[in-house]
């Protein structure tokens, strides 16, 4: 989602021994691993909130969730579970481009893809009694939306644990084309609503899930994300450390 809006550091990745000799100084290091684990499980939970917030919204999807969410209309499948399926053919995407340089450790991305997908769908279930009648109260909770996707990534992010699949494809590509991160996030984001709108025109005839909301999202996330890793973040690494 996706992260949703924004991607992480070059350098995420799984806990290396680099980090032992920290942990050592600061607490035992399973102790703070299992602390950063849950970090990047609560703000995988967060990000999914966010997404189950835009989708009772009724005012557009975000682009990352913007094909799983077409096509769990189109066929009738969970959310969560149509999440995870697309997630996990991003992380093929990048297998394709790195082909042997593919890092068996970008493998764990795939337990990323079940977790989020098991929150969207445990999310969607806890968020099903909202049904706003009224545009006010629908572009009120697509601005929480935003809210908690921003918070959800930075959360997750700063347990510097392993990259969403859809940000993992995104930084492949950046680091093979030389491209700037930010401009490939802009060119991925822009292709996976124009998928989504493709596919659903040619099976339902119409666009599904793509409104004003999906523009906000590409828009508001990354700078919610920005205000969050600024003020909020150094607190979060202070607990980590503790």
């Amino acid at each position: 989602m996706a992260a949703e809006e924004t991607v992480p550091p070059a350098g995420a990745a799984v806990p290396s021994a680099a980090d032992g000799g920290q942990a050592g100084r600061s607490g035992p290091a399973g102790f703070k691993f299992f602390r950063r684990l849950f970090l990047y499980l609560l703000g995988n939970f967060v990000l999914a909130f966010g997404v189950s917030l835009a989708v009772r919204s009724e005012l557009g999807i975000t682009a990352v969730n913007s094909v799983a969410y077409v096509t769990s209309r189109i066929y009738s499948v969970d959310h969560g579970l149509m999440t995870s399926v697309i997630y996990s053919f991003y992380i093929l995407v990048q297998v394709v481009i790195l082909r042997r340089k593919f890092r068996i450790i970008n493998l764990f991305q795939f337990p990323v893809t079940v977790f989020f997908g098991f929150f969207v769908s445990v999310n969607n279930r806890l968020t099903s009694f909202m049904h706003p009648e009224i545009y006010p109260l629908k572009l009120l909770l697509m601005l929480a939306s935003i809210f908690f996707m921003g918070l959800g990534i930075m959360l997750y992010l700063a347990a510097d644990l392993i990259p969403q699949p859809a940000d993992g494809v995104v930084l492949v590509v950046a680091r093979k084309s030389g491209w700037k991160t930010h401009n490939v996030k802009v060119g991925f984001d822009t292709v996976m609503v124009g998928i989504a709108a493709l596919v659903s025109l040619a099976a339902a005839g119409r666009v599904i899930g793509l409104r004003e909301g999906t523009l906000l999202a590409m828009l508001g996330v990354g700078k919610t994300f920005g205000f969050f890793n600024k003020f909020l973040r150094p607190a979060v690494i202070r607990l980590l450390r503790l």
